[in-house]
């Protein structure tokens, strides 16, 4: 069985809104962490919304990015409605472990998830030159 599942996002989700990005640090140092190929890896939080039991909820998901610079840079770095362009999300699964003490623990189990980019679907120009053109349009 696949452990990773390609997300319709538009299906999924009413809203995916951008809140921050930060470089996913190497585990127990403060050096980011990199692909096998040196490509940084970064952490983009984002508040996702969707209806279950027709409810809202929403739910704020860790989307791990792999960008030579801050996947946000792209779309000024301030809150506002995205795609998350490949969206993944994968399951680690679960498994029987003995910790340090000898007593049998359940790991793993959750999930995780991945893009490829984050595109702002908003109509917020990124430099003084594309606000200039908007107004002129």
């Amino acid at each position: 069985m696949p452990a990773i599942f390609r997300v319709d996002q538009a299906a999924t989700f009413s809203m995916v809104m951008f809140l921050s990005s930060a470089p996913k640090m190497q585990f127990g140092t403060q050096q980011q962490d990199t692909t096998k190929d040196g490509i940084p890896k970064w952490e983009v939080q984002v508040v996702a919304s969707f209806t279950q039991f027709g409810r809202t909820e929403n739910e704020i998901l860790k989307v791990g990015v792999v960008s030579h610079g801050d996947p946000a840079a792209a779309i000024g770095g301030m809150p506002q409605p995205i795609e998350l362009v490949g969206f993944r999300v994968g399951v680690t699964p679960a498994e029987k472990r003995t910790d340090r003490n000898g007593n049998e623990r359940i790991m793993g189990g959750t999930a995780w998830y991945q893009a490829d980019e984050i595109r702002s679907t908003s109509a917020v120009p990124t430099s003084r030159k594309a606000a200039t053109a908007a107004q002129e349009g």
